[in-house]
C-alpha cells in the first residue's frame, strides 16, 4: 500500500472517530457542483491568483483523455485570470495527453495527499500558498491534503460515477464520512456555498 494511501486511511479512521481536527481538515472552504459553477469571480477577489485542478473525476470521467471543447474553451479564459496547473495521481500517458490538451502545466504520480505534492506544484506554478486553490472532488486527498499545506479547497462532485480501482476505494470511505456528516448537520451533498 503506497504512502498516500496509508495517509487517506488514517484519515478515515481519525474522522470517524470524531476527531474535531481531522474533521476540519477534510471539509473544503468552498462547495459546487462542477468546476464551471465554481465562483471565480470571489477568487479573484480575494487576490488568488492560481489554480490545482485535480484530474480524474474533477475534470473528466476517470480513464478519459478526450478534453471536450467545452473544457479547452474554458481553460483558455480561466487562464486570462489565474495561473492553472493539473496535479494528479494518476499516471503520465494518462496525465500528459489531457494537459498538453487544455495548454497547461501538469503533475502525474503527484501522491496527494502528501506535502511534497503542493511543494512541487507550486513551484510548477512559481507560486506562493497564500494566493492558490486547489480544486478537486476527493475529500481524503485533495481536500485534506491542501487543506493541511494551507492552501483554498474547493470541492466539486465527480462528473462521473465511473471509477478504476483505486478512486472508487476513496470514494467508498467518502460517501461513509459524508453520511455521518449528513446526520450531524456538518456536511451536506449537494448542498453548495462560496465560503467557510
Amino acid at each position: 500500500m503506497a504512502g498516500k494511501d496509508i495517509e487517506m486511511l488514517k484519515s478515515f479512521f481519525k474522522v470517524m472517530k470524531g476527531n474535531p481536527l481531522e474533521t476540519k481538515l477534510v471539509i473544503p472552504n468552498m462547495y459546487a457542483k462542477s468546476v464551471y459553477d465554481i465562483n471565480y469571480k470571489l477568487l479573484k477577489k480575494k487576490k488568488y491568483k492560481n489554480l490545482i485542478f485535480d484530474l480524474d473525476n474533477t475534470l473528466l470521467p476517470v480513464g478519459d483523455i478526450k478534453v471536450t471543447e467545452e473544457l479547452s474553451d474554458f481553460f483558455k479564459k480561466l487562464g486570462d485570470d489565474f495561473n492553472i496547473c493539473v496535479v494528479s495521481n494518476n499516471s503520465k500517458e494518462r496525465v500528459i495527453p489531457v494537459a498538453n490538451a487544455l495548454e497547461t502545466g501538469y503533475m502525474y504520480k503527484a501522491g496527494k495527499p502528501k506535502k511534497e505534492a503542493f511543494d512541487k506544484a507550486l513551484i510548477l506554478l512559481d507560486s506562493k500558498k497564500e494566493n492558490t486553490v486547489m480544486v478537486g472532488d476527493q475529500m481524503l486527498s485533495d481536500i485534506k491534503g491542501a487543506n493541511v499545506y494551507g492552501l483554498f479547497t474547493i470541492m466539486v462532485d465527480p462528473v462521473s460515477n465511473k471509477h478504476d480501482f483505486k478512486t472508487r476505494t476513496s470514494r467508498v470511505l467518502q460517501k461513509i464520512i459524508m453520511h455521518k456528516f449528513a446526520k450531524k448537520g456538518i456536511f451536506k451533498e449537494k448542498e453548495y456555498y462560496d465560503g467557510k
